[in-house]
Protein backbone atom coordinates (compact mmCIF):
# COMPACT_ATOMS: atom_id res chain seq x y z
CA UNK A 1 0.00 0.00 0.00
CA UNK A 2 2.83 2.40 0.89
CA UNK A 3 4.52 1.72 -2.46
CA UNK A 4 1.27 2.50 -4.30
CA UNK A 5 0.90 5.82 -2.52
CA UNK A 6 4.52 6.71 -3.32
CA UNK A 7 4.00 6.03 -7.03
CA UNK A 8 0.84 8.07 -7.10
CA UNK A 9 2.66 11.00 -5.51
CA UNK A 10 5.52 10.83 -8.03
CA UNK A 11 3.02 10.70 -10.87
CA UNK A 12 1.33 13.79 -9.58
CA UNK A 13 4.60 15.70 -9.42
CA UNK A 14 5.48 14.72 -13.01
CA UNK A 15 2.06 15.84 -14.19
CA UNK A 16 2.48 19.22 -12.54
CA UNK A 17 5.93 19.62 -14.09
CA UNK A 18 4.57 18.72 -17.54
CA UNK A 19 1.74 21.22 -17.29
CA UNK A 20 4.17 24.02 -16.25
CA UNK A 21 6.59 23.28 -19.10
CA UNK A 22 3.79 23.25 -21.64
CA UNK A 23 2.95 26.83 -20.71
CA UNK A 24 6.42 28.11 -21.73
CA UNK A 25 7.36 29.42 -25.28
CA UNK A 26 10.05 27.10 -26.62
CA UNK A 27 11.03 29.58 -29.41
CA UNK A 28 12.12 32.24 -26.95
CA UNK A 29 15.80 31.73 -26.05
CA UNK A 30 17.07 32.57 -22.66
CA UNK A 31 18.33 36.14 -22.38
CA UNK A 32 22.13 36.34 -22.24
CA UNK A 33 23.67 37.98 -19.27
CA UNK A 34 23.93 41.74 -19.72
CA UNK A 35 27.35 43.24 -20.45
CA UNK A 36 28.46 46.88 -20.61
CA UNK A 37 29.16 48.04 -24.26
CA UNK A 38 32.32 50.11 -25.09
CA UNK A 39 33.01 52.13 -28.32
CA UNK A 40 36.41 53.19 -29.81
CA UNK A 41 36.72 56.63 -31.40
CA UNK A 42 37.75 56.48 -35.10
CA UNK A 43 41.30 57.68 -35.91
CA UNK A 44 41.64 61.31 -37.04
CA UNK A 45 41.15 61.88 -40.76
CA UNK A 46 44.44 62.46 -42.60
CA UNK A 47 44.60 64.88 -45.48
CA UNK A 48 47.32 66.17 -47.82
CA UNK A 49 48.58 69.72 -47.54
CA UNK A 50 46.89 72.22 -49.81
CA UNK A 51 47.83 75.77 -50.72
CA UNK A 52 46.62 78.64 -52.84
CA UNK A 53 49.06 81.45 -53.51
CA UNK A 54 47.76 84.51 -55.32
CA UNK A 55 49.39 87.89 -55.89
CA UNK A 56 47.48 91.16 -55.76
CA UNK A 57 49.65 94.16 -56.60
CA UNK A 58 52.20 94.35 -53.75
CA UNK A 59 50.62 91.69 -51.53
CA UNK A 60 50.53 87.91 -51.74
CA UNK A 61 47.72 85.78 -50.33
CA UNK A 62 48.82 82.52 -48.70
CA UNK A 63 45.84 80.30 -48.00
CA UNK A 64 45.59 76.63 -47.02
CA UNK A 65 46.94 74.14 -44.50
CA UNK A 66 50.46 72.99 -43.67
CA UNK A 67 51.84 70.39 -41.30
CA UNK A 68 54.19 72.43 -39.11
CA UNK A 69 54.89 75.99 -38.02
CA UNK A 70 58.33 75.83 -39.65
CA UNK A 71 56.72 75.12 -43.04
CA UNK A 72 54.47 78.12 -42.60
CA UNK A 73 57.44 80.33 -41.71
CA UNK A 74 59.36 79.13 -44.78
CA UNK A 75 56.48 80.21 -47.02
CA UNK A 76 56.14 83.58 -45.30
CA UNK A 77 59.89 84.21 -45.57
CA UNK A 78 59.93 83.33 -49.27
CA UNK A 79 57.24 85.95 -49.96
CA UNK A 80 58.78 88.66 -47.77
CA UNK A 81 62.25 88.12 -49.21
CA UNK A 82 60.79 88.88 -52.65
CA UNK A 83 59.58 92.25 -51.36
CA UNK A 84 55.87 91.51 -50.99
CA UNK A 85 53.49 91.94 -48.09
CA UNK A 86 51.83 88.75 -46.86
CA UNK A 87 48.12 88.15 -46.39
CA UNK A 88 48.51 85.11 -44.14
CA UNK A 89 45.55 82.72 -44.11
CA UNK A 90 47.54 79.54 -43.43
CA UNK A 91 46.32 76.94 -40.92
CA UNK A 92 48.74 74.60 -39.16
CA UNK A 93 47.30 71.07 -39.08
CA UNK A 94 49.31 68.21 -37.52
CA UNK A 95 47.06 65.74 -39.33
CA UNK A 96 48.44 66.74 -42.74
CA UNK A 97 50.10 63.70 -44.28
CA UNK A 98 52.98 65.32 -46.17
CA UNK A 99 55.45 68.19 -46.22
CA UNK A 100 55.15 69.27 -49.85
CA UNK A 101 54.98 72.92 -48.82
CA UNK A 102 58.72 72.92 -48.14
CA UNK A 103 59.24 72.32 -51.85
CA UNK A 104 56.69 74.98 -52.78
CA UNK A 105 58.73 77.51 -50.79
CA UNK A 106 61.63 76.83 -53.18
CA UNK A 107 59.51 77.75 -56.20
CA UNK A 108 58.02 80.93 -54.74
CA UNK A 109 61.00 83.33 -55.17
CA UNK A 110 61.55 82.72 -58.91
CA UNK A 111 57.79 82.75 -59.50
CA UNK A 112 57.23 86.02 -57.62
CA UNK A 113 60.40 87.71 -58.91
CA UNK A 114 60.09 86.49 -62.48
CA UNK A 115 56.42 87.16 -63.25
CA UNK A 116 53.89 89.93 -62.81
CA UNK A 117 50.88 87.68 -62.34
CA UNK A 118 52.18 84.34 -61.13
CA UNK A 119 49.82 82.09 -59.16
CA UNK A 120 50.33 78.70 -57.57
CA UNK A 121 48.19 75.97 -56.06
CA UNK A 122 49.09 72.71 -54.34
CA UNK A 123 46.68 69.83 -53.94
CA UNK A 124 47.35 66.14 -53.31
CA UNK A 125 50.96 66.28 -54.44
CA UNK A 126 50.30 68.25 -57.63
CA UNK A 127 51.52 71.82 -58.06
CA UNK A 128 49.85 73.99 -60.69
CA UNK A 129 51.52 77.28 -61.62
CA UNK A 130 50.38 79.98 -64.01
CA UNK A 131 51.78 83.33 -65.08
CA UNK A 132 54.00 85.00 -67.67
CA UNK A 133 57.76 84.98 -67.13
CA UNK A 134 59.17 88.45 -67.75
CA UNK A 135 61.98 87.17 -69.99
CA UNK A 136 63.81 83.95 -70.90
CA UNK A 137 66.24 84.23 -67.95
CA UNK A 138 63.35 84.40 -65.49
CA UNK A 139 61.76 81.45 -67.30
CA UNK A 140 65.00 79.48 -66.87
CA UNK A 141 64.97 80.11 -63.11
CA UNK A 142 61.34 79.01 -62.82
CA UNK A 143 62.14 75.91 -64.87
CA UNK A 144 65.09 75.06 -62.60
CA UNK A 145 62.87 75.28 -59.51
CA UNK A 146 60.26 73.08 -61.20
CA UNK A 147 62.95 70.51 -62.00
CA UNK A 148 63.94 70.42 -58.30
CA UNK A 149 60.33 69.87 -57.27
CA UNK A 150 59.83 67.14 -59.87
CA UNK A 151 63.00 65.38 -58.73
CA UNK A 152 61.64 65.45 -55.18
CA UNK A 153 58.48 63.60 -56.25
CA UNK A 154 55.90 66.31 -56.86
CA UNK A 155 53.84 66.51 -60.03
CA UNK A 156 54.06 69.99 -61.58
CA UNK A 157 51.53 71.30 -64.05
CA UNK A 158 53.44 74.19 -65.59
CA UNK A 159 51.11 76.62 -67.35
CA UNK A 160 53.56 79.55 -67.45
CA UNK A 161 54.44 81.37 -70.65
CA UNK A 162 57.43 83.57 -71.50
CA UNK A 163 57.20 87.21 -72.52
CA UNK A 164 59.15 87.99 -75.70
CA UNK A 165 59.46 91.71 -76.40
CA UNK A 166 59.70 93.05 -79.97
CA UNK A 167 63.26 93.15 -81.32
CA UNK A 168 63.28 96.95 -81.47
CA UNK A 169 62.46 97.11 -77.76
CA UNK A 170 65.03 94.45 -76.95
CA UNK A 171 67.78 96.34 -78.80
CA UNK A 172 67.29 99.41 -76.63
CA UNK A 173 66.91 97.40 -73.42
CA UNK A 174 69.98 95.24 -74.07
CA UNK A 175 72.18 98.24 -74.92
CA UNK A 176 71.07 100.00 -71.75
CA UNK A 177 71.76 96.93 -69.62
CA UNK A 178 75.24 96.36 -71.08
CA UNK A 179 76.08 100.05 -70.62
CA UNK A 180 74.99 99.79 -66.97
CA UNK A 181 77.10 96.68 -66.48
CA UNK A 182 80.17 98.44 -67.86
CA UNK A 183 79.51 101.64 -65.90
CA UNK A 184 79.32 99.64 -62.69
CA UNK A 185 82.50 97.78 -63.66
CA UNK A 186 84.36 101.06 -64.17
CA UNK A 187 83.84 101.89 -60.50
CA UNK A 188 85.35 98.58 -59.36
CA UNK A 189 89.06 98.16 -59.94
CA UNK A 190 89.93 95.20 -62.14
CA UNK A 191 86.35 94.54 -63.26
CA UNK A 192 86.14 96.47 -66.49
CA UNK A 193 87.36 94.39 -69.47
CA UNK A 194 90.50 96.41 -70.21
CA UNK A 195 93.79 94.85 -71.30
CA UNK A 196 97.45 95.21 -70.45
CA UNK A 197 99.82 96.68 -73.03
CA UNK A 198 100.27 94.37 -76.06
CA UNK A 199 98.11 91.67 -74.41
CA UNK A 200 94.72 90.30 -75.47
CA UNK A 201 94.13 88.03 -72.44
CA UNK A 202 91.17 88.59 -70.14
CA UNK A 203 91.63 89.18 -66.43
CA UNK A 204 89.40 87.53 -63.81
CA UNK A 205 87.66 90.86 -63.32
CA UNK A 206 86.97 91.11 -67.04
CA UNK A 207 85.41 87.65 -67.17
CA UNK A 208 83.14 88.55 -64.25
CA UNK A 209 81.85 91.50 -66.22
CA UNK A 210 81.38 89.44 -69.38
CA UNK A 211 79.44 86.80 -67.43
CA UNK A 212 76.89 89.48 -66.66
CA UNK A 213 76.83 90.52 -70.32
CA UNK A 214 76.09 86.91 -71.26
CA UNK A 215 73.11 86.86 -68.88
CA UNK A 216 71.83 90.11 -70.40
CA UNK A 217 72.06 88.63 -73.88
CA UNK A 218 70.04 85.59 -72.77
CA UNK A 219 67.48 87.96 -71.28
CA UNK A 220 67.06 89.68 -74.65
CA UNK A 221 67.55 86.87 -77.17
CA UNK A 222 66.64 88.62 -80.44
CA UNK A 223 69.30 91.32 -81.07
CA UNK A 224 72.91 90.86 -82.17
CA UNK A 225 75.95 92.89 -81.05
CA UNK A 226 79.22 94.16 -82.45
CA UNK A 227 82.12 93.46 -80.11
CA UNK A 228 84.53 96.32 -80.83
CA UNK A 229 88.14 96.12 -79.71
CA UNK A 230 90.35 99.17 -79.14
CA UNK A 231 94.01 99.89 -78.47
CA UNK A 232 96.03 102.77 -77.10
CA UNK A 233 98.48 104.73 -79.26
CA UNK A 234 101.55 102.74 -78.22
CA UNK A 235 103.12 101.05 -81.25
CA UNK A 236 102.29 101.31 -84.92
CA UNK A 237 98.79 101.75 -86.27
CA UNK A 238 98.93 98.37 -88.00
CA UNK A 239 100.02 96.64 -84.80
CA UNK A 240 97.32 98.40 -82.78
CA UNK A 241 94.67 97.44 -85.33
CA UNK A 242 95.64 93.77 -85.19
CA UNK A 243 95.76 93.89 -81.38
CA UNK A 244 92.29 95.45 -81.17
CA UNK A 245 90.89 92.76 -83.46
CA UNK A 246 92.47 90.05 -81.30
CA UNK A 247 90.93 91.60 -78.17
CA UNK A 248 87.48 91.65 -79.77
CA UNK A 249 87.84 88.00 -80.78
CA UNK A 250 88.94 87.06 -77.25
CA UNK A 251 85.79 88.59 -75.81
CA UNK A 252 83.60 86.99 -78.50
CA UNK A 253 85.12 83.55 -77.86
CA UNK A 254 84.57 83.89 -74.12
CA UNK A 255 80.90 84.79 -74.57
CA UNK A 256 80.38 81.85 -76.92
CA UNK A 257 82.04 79.54 -74.36
CA UNK A 258 79.51 80.63 -71.70
CA UNK A 259 76.53 80.02 -73.94
CA UNK A 260 75.93 83.02 -76.22
CA UNK A 261 74.94 82.09 -79.76
CA UNK A 262 77.95 82.93 -81.99
CA UNK A 263 75.54 84.00 -84.71
CA UNK A 264 74.64 87.00 -82.56
CA UNK A 265 78.21 88.35 -82.29
CA UNK A 266 80.62 90.08 -84.68
CA UNK A 267 84.21 90.99 -83.72
CA UNK A 268 85.56 94.29 -85.04
CA UNK A 269 88.91 95.99 -84.43
CA UNK A 270 89.20 99.78 -84.43
CA UNK A 271 92.85 100.08 -83.42
CA UNK A 272 93.77 103.43 -81.83
CA UNK A 273 91.24 105.46 -83.81
CA UNK A 274 88.57 105.91 -81.11
CA UNK A 275 90.24 106.86 -77.84
CA UNK A 276 88.09 107.76 -74.83
CA UNK A 277 90.94 109.19 -72.77
CA UNK A 278 94.32 110.93 -73.13
CA UNK A 279 96.95 108.64 -74.66
CA UNK A 280 99.68 110.81 -73.10
CA UNK A 281 98.95 109.41 -69.62
CA UNK A 282 99.17 105.84 -68.34
CA UNK A 283 95.64 106.07 -66.94
CA UNK A 284 94.31 107.32 -70.24
CA UNK A 285 96.07 104.62 -72.24
CA UNK A 286 94.64 101.95 -69.89
CA UNK A 287 91.11 103.19 -70.57
CA UNK A 288 91.73 103.09 -74.32
CA UNK A 289 92.75 99.40 -74.22
CA UNK A 290 89.12 98.28 -74.05
CA UNK A 291 86.22 96.51 -75.69
CA UNK A 292 82.80 98.08 -76.34
CA UNK A 293 79.44 96.60 -77.36
CA UNK A 294 77.07 98.06 -79.91
CA UNK A 295 73.72 96.26 -79.99
CA UNK A 296 72.06 95.97 -83.38
CA UNK A 297 69.33 94.21 -85.31
CA UNK A 298 70.11 90.60 -86.03
CA UNK A 299 70.42 89.61 -89.68
CA UNK A 300 70.08 86.23 -91.35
Amino acid sequence: MAVLVGLLGLTALLAVAYLWAAGQDPATPAAPPSTSETTTAPPPTKEPSSLRIERDNTAVLLEGNVKTASEREALLAAVRNSGFEVDDAITISPDVTDSDTRLVAVLLPPLLDGTEDGELSLREGTVTITGEALDPVEAEEIRAAIDDMTAAGLIVDDLTTTRILPESVQIVALQEEIDQIFELARTIEGQYPNFAVSIDELSVGATNTLDRVAVAMRRYPLPAADVIGHADATGSKATNLALSEARALTVLDYLVDVGVDPGRLDAIGRGETEPVADNNTEGGRAENRRVDFVVKRRTG
